[in-house]
C-alpha cells in the first residue's frame, strides 16, 4: 500500500505534468536532475511487472544470467530485459516501451461473457 501511495502522490503527478519523462530519458541537462520519482518508482514497478510475469524462480534465473553476463559492467535496460527474456524463454520486448514512453499509461479493456459457452 505504501508503494501505491508514493506512486499516486508523487510519480503520477510528475507523469501527468510538464516534467513528464520516460524512465530512461534520451537526454538530460545534468545528472543531478536525472534521478526523479519516475526513474526510481516507475522503474521499480516495471521491474516488478517483469518479476510477476516470469515468477520468482524465473526472476532468480534471469538475475543469475544478468550477473553472469554483466557483473562489474555499466549496462542498460536492454541488457536487463534481454537476460530476463533469455533465461525464461519469454518475449519481453514490449517492456522496453515502458522505459521509453513518458506519461501514465492509459489502458482500455473489454470483456464479453457468453453464459452458454462456459
Amino acid at each position: 500500500i505504501e508503494d501505491v501511495i508514493v506512486l499516486r502522490n508523487h510519480q503520477f503527478r510528475e507523469d501527468a505534468g510538464p516534467m513528464a519523462h520516460p524512465i530512461r530519458p534520451e537526454s538530460y541537462i545534468s545528472m543531478d536532475n536525472f534521478y526523479t520519482t519516475t526513474v526510481y518508482e516507475k522503474g521499480a514497478e516495471v521491474v516488478r511487472m517483469v518479476a510477476t510475469i516470469v515468477g520468482d524462480a524465473g526472476f532468480r534465473k534471469g538475475l543469475d544470467l544478468y550477473f553472469e553476463r554483466h557483473d562489474g559492467q555499466a549496462v542498460s535496460c536492454e541488457e536487463f530485459v534481454a537476460a530476463m527474456s533469455d533465461a525464461n524463454g519469454a518475449d519481453l520486448t514490449q517492456f522496453m516501451r515502458w522505459y521509453r514512453q513518458a506519461g501514465t499509461p492509459v489502458l482500455e479493456a473489454s470483456a464479453t461473457y457468453v453464459a452458454d459457452q462456459q
